[in-house]
């Protein structure tokens, strides 16, 4: 699919950073190139795809991939027209999803899906552009395998290398800018946990604590 995004790869090292910041995941340092192909990729338990133009899988990558979703890997598509929403990237997108997933189509996700409140509680997919106020899965049992975000998350948080950053998002300016962090956090979180905060084991721990409190402070 060509050489590296350098956009993206900026982006992405931004938004590994706030995510150590803001929560207690681990990450590395740098943001880890690789191919479907690649040994390594099966051990990924989520990965990011940007691009702003057309593209083409090998069938090997296309096999692995698939493989990869189809057991628990969970894909970010990130579409970082630098001006405009990428057209030829979209339809690149879902011409290789359909390959992949024969009869499962990419579909609106609902705005009170767990992806929006996985770490944050936030309306909307923000990015350096609001072309589309929502994203599109590909459901695969309970979860989402893909999600496509359409606003160019990885753009609002390209830095330069003098450490200014590249773009005001539009038209929210730098509450934009939080918001794409947010929603890049509320991803990772929801890739590496999934639907954790729906869990019916997790829900009667909070309700256990919440109530705990409420008889503590109640307490003499």
């Amino acid at each position: 699919m060509g050489g590296p995004n350098e956009r993206a790869l900026s982006g992405a090292r931004v938004l590994a950073s706030e995510i150590r910041y803001r929560t207690s995941i681990d990450v590395v340092d740098e943001p880890v190139l690789l191919r479907a192909t690649d040994p390594r990729f099966p051990t990924q338990a989520m990965a990011i795809l940007a691009g702003a133009s057309s593209f083409s899988l090998s069938a090997a990558e296309r096999d692995a991939l698939s493989r990869w979703i189809s057991l628990g890997g969970f894909l970010w598509v990130d579409n970082g027209g630098p001006d405009v929403h990428s057209a030829s990237f979209d339809r690149s997108v879902r011409r290789e999803l359909g390959a992949m997933f024969p009869g499962r189509d990419l579909e609106r996700v609902s705005a009170d899906h767990v992806v929006y409140r996985s770490f944050y509680r936030l309306d909307y997919p923000a990015g350096r552009a609001i072309h589309r106020p929502y994203v599109e899965g590909l459901t695969l049992g309970p979860r989402l395998g893909v999600v496509l975000h359409h606003n160019d998350l990885l753009g609002a948080l390209e830095r330069s290398p003098g450490g200014s950053w590249v773009s005001r998002p539009e038209p929210g300016g730098e509450s934009q800018r939080e918001m794409a962090i947010r929603f890049g956090v509320n991803a990772t979180m929801y890739g590496l946990c999934q639907h954790y905060k729906d869990d019916q084991v997790h829900l009667d721990y909070l309700l256990h604590r919440r109530k705990w409190r409420i008889r503590q402070t109640g307490n003499p």
